[in-house]
């Protein structure tokens, strides 16, 4: 679910899927998410044989919309079991400022030394302050295992892509 601003509640976004075949054996997915007609945001995977590859998340309304990353992770894990995968790794990198949020979320960097970094600069910054990891560059993470269950008790009671085709 989304937190609407406006509404100040949250509100189940309604979703659009488009696939690409890029090649014979490489697909992207795009999940386009909306409040009602309203675009929120879109999620772009690329398939792996043991999983998916994030491309991209985008939150386009950021001054209207929070928790979109957590649609996005959501999304990610319901891709995989409706391709279904009984066991499969969720893989991205992060860039810009995303680092910190992402760590936040529950990812968690593939070089270990970069988890550290991150948590001290989460820890240091003011409230009210954007975190800037910026100088990371673009690093490989991926979606821990718990990360994994709790989606899956999630998308039990509340499935984003039930009616998705």
């Amino acid at each position: 679910m989304i937190y609407s601003k406006n509404l100040q509640s949250y509100i189940t976004p309604t979703i659009e899927k488009t696939v690409f075949d890029v090649s014979s054996y490489r697909k992207i997915t795009k999940y386009m998410v909306k409040d009602g007609k309203i675009p929120v945001g879109r999620v772009s995977l690329s398939d792996l044989p043991n999983g998916v590859y994030v491309e991209f998340i985008e939150n386009f309304n950021p001054h209207l919309y929070k928790n979109f990353g957590y649609v996005a992770d959501q999304i990610e894990v319901e891709h995989c079991l409706n391709r279904n995968l009984k066991e499969f790794d969720i893989i991205s990198k992060a860039s810009l400022n995303s680092h910190a949020l992402h760590f936040l979320r529950g990812k968690r960097f593939v070089e270990n030394s970069i988890n550290e970094i991150v948590k001290n600069i989460i820890e240091s910054t003011p409230w009210g302050q954007k975190f800037q990891t910026a100088f990371l560059s673009s690093v490989d993470m991926f979606m821990p295992k718990e990360m994994v269950q709790k989606y899956l008790g999630i998308i039990k009671a509340l499935p984003l892509l039930k009616n998705v085709k």
